[in-house]
């Protein structure tokens, strides 16, 4: 049994959704950094914590008992599409520190928890698109591949305590970027898919529960995209 999942982006299209899906398994803290969720979710404890601050994520350990076997599922995530050329340092240091850096400093702190309880469990979340490279994505696509190369180590350096690393490489969902977008683009995408239906927040679920009970896949990269690319 588990004690605790913690989930980053709670505010997000995809991370209020989830958390819902995940309080079925176990107590969850969302984390949120500017915007709190106005929904109550059964099983759900809100906390307001930027981070990619250090000081904040050493209040957040404070929360989760020390023999809590964790579960850190990483939605947090900024973008801030331009042509490199034109792309300002300050949004290109906030995707670096939302997207990559958070990552590093969460899994600093909760690892020592998990090391424990000798168990634990970190999924991390990229894109189809950032691996792809998409035009206007360059501070985007460079944090989120930076996770690969995180999970890869974690993996290796923790398997012994029988924590697990891995990360879903999402496609198009009914959440998240996806609603921003145009009917161009919208439309675009869906023609792109080979059953043209977008992805559930189902997925994402099964796929956690499935890493949950797995002991044996680490450091791998789970693509859940509907075979698009």
């Amino acid at each position: 049994k588990l004690n605790m999942i913690i989930l980053t982006g709670v505010s997000g299209g995809i991370g209020l959704p989830l958390a819902k899906q995940v309080s079925k398994i176990d107590k969850v803290i969302g984390i949120y950094n500017k915007n709190k969720p106005k929904t109550k979710i059964k099983n759900v404890t809100f906390l307001k914590c930027d981070i990619s601050d250090e000081k904040e994520i050493l209040k957040l350990d404070k929360h989760i008992k020390s023999k809590s076997k964790i579960v850190l599922i990483s939605a947090a995530a900024v973008k801030f599409d331009s042509l490199l050329i034109n792309q300002t340092i300050n949004s290109w240091k906030k995707m670096i520190d939302t997207n990559l850096g958070s990552n590093f400093l969460l899994c600093k702190y909760l690892i020592k928890k998990m090391i424990f309880c000798k168990w634990g469990r970190i999924i991390f979340f990229s894109s189809t698109g950032a691996i792809r490279g998409d035009i206007g994505t360059s501070g985007y696509s460079s944090s989120k591949i930076g996770l690969y190369g995180l999970s890869k180590v974690i993996s290796k350096e923790y398997a012994r305590y029988n924590i697990t690393s891995n990360i879903f490489e999402l496609g198009a969902f009914e959440a998240g970027m996806y609603k921003k977008l145009n009917k161009k683009e919208k439309i675009k995408i869906i023609n792109k898919l080979p059953n043209k239906k977008l992805g559930t927040i189902d997925e994402i679920a099964h796929a956690i529960k499935f890493l949950i009970t797995s002991n044996f896949i680490n450091g791998s990269t789970i693509k859940i995209d509907g075979g698009a690319d």
